[in-house]
């Protein structure tokens, strides 16, 4: 296996792009790791400036919102709370998956 990762990497260097298969492995490993937790800090950030808070206060805000459903049944409200449900959920895993890709982050860099 790892002969056929230096293999991989052989013509990177002989392009002169970088000066040894390590090294563009390196390299290559940290963008790969940095293009993921852009991805997710994107996501994050979006999310907060289309609700104006916090993932924490969004899930208070939508667990009040499904109480009023419960009370006061609305079909556009649903379809409103789903909607929002649906971005919480992409919000969660985005906060799961960026703290993942800190932790490789920290990891790779030793």
């Amino acid at each position: 296996m790892a002969t056929q990762v230096m293999q991989m990497m052989e013509p990177f260097v002989r392009r002169g792009l970088f000066d040894s298969p390590e090294q563009a492995i390196t390299v290559m490993a940290r963008s790969y790791i940095i293009q993921h937790i852009t991805r997710y800090q994107s996501t994050i950030e979006s999310l907060q400036a289309k609700y104006g808070m916090t993932y924490e206060q969004f899930e208070a805000y939508l667990k009040s919102r499904s109480q009023a459903l419960v009370s006061c049944p609305d079909p556009d409200l649903n379809k409103a709370i789903m909607n929002e449900e649906e971005d919480a959920l992409n919000w969660k895993i985005s906060r799961e998956m960026l703290d993942s890709w800190l932790g490789l982050e920290a990891e790779s860099i030793k």
